[in-house]
């Protein structure tokens, strides 16, 4: 594997010249998850920064009464576990792999000491974090002030930004997801999710084929979201 390819697609590394992508790939190593395997769980020791290879990650909480909350899934090319390196806190939520993973991994140590010594790759950091603290505050709007049709209508166009892939029907979300999974992602239950999605296809918003779905109306599922 190319680790220099790998790297030089990674948004925190953009800008940083080949000796020092040289210098990254050096200190990093290659694991492998297997599908449902934690990566780690809330609460953990922040050690490792993640950049995933091949393969799907689930970044969850979950709540006292055993419910879970879906907040990111992440594919090839994303990286995660940045924030507990950066502020030595435990680990917030819980990762874990939906399917064999493969996954390129930097220790905390090793981080740190790049960080020091590159302003560029600290800039593309704070970047990184500001982009996801405007995510974190539009995900609040949306659990805040849309109803289960609209924040249904907003993950999905959400993960078709980030996985859609266009075809001749629509835009098809290159990620099996179950209802389930879409539910914790929504946060809301399996079969509010099934109903919504139900509406949704009588509605000609999608289409949906072996866990699957497909947009196609993008309009009129923008529409939904108040």
């Amino acid at each position: 594997m190319d680790k220099i390819k790998l790297l030089k697609k990674v948004g925190l590394f953009f800008r940083l010249s080949s000796k020092n992508l040289n210098k990254i790939a050096k200190i990093s190593y290659i694991q492998n998850y297997k599908k449902e395997e934690d990566i780690f769980s809330e609460g953990d020791e922040g050690d490792k920064l993640y950049i995933v290879i091949s393969g799907l990650i689930k970044i969850f909480k979950i709540s006292s009464g055993e419910r879970i909350k879906t907040l990111a899934l992440l594919k090839k090319g994303d990286f995660f576990g940045e924030m507990a390196i950066l502020d030595k806190e435990l680990r917030s939520a819980t990762a874990q792999a939906m399917e064999d993973t493969e996954m390129m991994v930097i220790d905390n140590k090793s981080f740190r000491l790049l960080l020091k010594d590159n302003s560029g790759m600290l800039f593309n950091m704070i970047e990184t974090l500001c982009f996801r603290l405007r995510e974190a505050n539009k995900q609040i709007q949306i659990m805040t002030f849309q109803n289960i049709m609209g924040r249904t209508a907003a993950a999905l166009l959400n993960l078709a930004a980030r996985s859609g892939e266009k075809t001749q029907k629509g835009i098809k979300i290159n990620m099996e997801i179950t209802h389930q999974e879409l539910a914790n992602l929504v946060g809301t239950a399996r079969e509010i999710i099934t109903k919504v999605l139900s509406s949704f296809k009588r509605n000609g918003y999608l289409i949906i084929d072996d866990h699957y779905i497909t947009i196609i109306d993008k309009e009129k599922l923008k529409e939904v979201i108040c």
